[in-house]
């Protein structure tokens, strides 16, 4: 376990990665991100000795400088085959702490703590406080590797993040103020207005997602490339974020909050293309915030859609239905900063006003 927010353990602990490999990085790396000492068994190959391998991972994990904690190491294995073996092999070394499975559990009791991760396939292990159990829907165990055609990232992001707290009881850290991070972040994104020290918040290669609109960026260089020629600097000077509820989770933070702005200009994220309005809009917003170790992973930012482009006035109230030839109007769902006011103060607005006559095709 290192105090440092993220370092690569050597590849070789992993055995084999073979074929392309989509943005997210394999599990190693990403505990090495996180901050943990671990080391992965995936398959076998030609002379493979298990013992053999355990030790070199140890070897090669205690010759890392960053390392900080040299007898807490946990051990995932991702091949069925060699459960059996590695908890065989766990006795013999004290530093061996905890086990995490994919795809099948140990026979017998298990001597350390065990997280077990199955596909829906597998026989279930009868789960302890111990030893808990997580069953998903892939079928296939090889569902965390991003190496392989059975790879599911929505899968195998749930079992990361399930197995975080598992890690950081077990090996006793460490441990990130999310909040500040994701601070720190829009400090430098909104404030600052700096693109270098907003990308020096994130990991090696993040993402972002402005679902709506489908604006972002994948990569650390088309995500640098968004954030200076269509984010950063192109937000209005009076852009602001009002809080309205977060949500910390073991790695990840869902931020509710209103988007405030002068539609003074094209504002590429948000309403691509639409000319400047002049109007003040006041948009509902999430933003599902992956945090790995002390850098942002990921962005997933949800907004109204409709209601910024009718306030922005460019969305009409009513349209012909069910055609431009009809003579008959249908009143959109639709609402403008009403739906802001609501979220603020609950008392703000009126329930179910949509449901009355006034609306619907008329």
């Amino acid at each position: 376990m290192s105090s440092l927010s993220s370092f690569r353990l050597p590849r070789s602990l992993v055995l084999p990665q073979t074929g392309d490999k989509p943005l997210d990085p394999e599990p190693v790396q990403k505990w090495a991100e996180e901050g943990f000492a671990v080391i992965g068994v995936t398959a076998s190959s030609p002379g493979f000795s298990l013992e053999h391998t355990l030790q070199k991972g140890i070897e090669a994990l205690l010759s890392l400088k960053e390392l900080d904690t040299n007898d807490k190491i946990a051990i995932l294995v991702y091949d069925a085959k060699l459960v059996n073996a590695v908890a065989r092999a766990i006795p013999n070394d004290p530093r061996l702490v905890c086990l995490i499975l994919y795809g099948s559990g140990v026979t017998g009791p298990s001597t350390v703590p065990t997280l077990s991760h199955f596909p829906a396939s597998v026989n279930k292990d009868t789960p302890s406080p111990l030893n808990p159990v997580h069953i998903y829907t892939s079928a296939s165990p090889n569902f965390v590797l991003p190496h392989t055609a059975e790879y599911d990232p929505g899968n195998a992001a749930l079992a990361h993040s399930r197995s975080l707290p598992f890690l950081r009881k077990w090996l006793g850290g460490p441990m990130f103020d999310l909040e500040a991070i994701w601070d720190e972040h829009c400090y430098f994104e909104f404030d600052v207005r700096s693109v270098a020290k907003t990308m020096g918040t994130m990991v090696e290669e993040p993402y972002v997602n402005h679902v709506p609109t489908m604006t972002g960026g994948i990569g650390r260089q088309r995500l640098t490339a968004f954030y200076r020629d269509h984010f950063i600097f192109s937000n209005p000077p009076d852009m602001g974020m009002q809080p309205v509820s977060r949500t910390v989770g073991s790695d990840r933070i869902v931020d509710e909050f209103i988007a405030t702005l002068t539609h003074d200009r094209v504002i590429d994220w948000l309403l691509p293309g639409v000319p400047a309005s002049g109007k003040k809009l006041a948009i509902p917003m999430i933003a599902v915030v992956n945090v790995r170790g002390d850098r942002l992973y990921n962005e997933h930012i949800w907004w109204d859609q409709a209601t910024a482009l009718r306030q922005a006035g460019v969305l009409p109230t009513h349209l012909p239905y069910p055609n431009s030839e009809s003579s008959r109007m249908l009143r959109l769902p639709v609402a403008g900063v009403e739906s802001a006011n609501m979220l603020v103060d609950e008392a703000n607005g009126i329930s179910n006003e949509m449901f009355s006559s006034e609306w619907g095709v008329h």
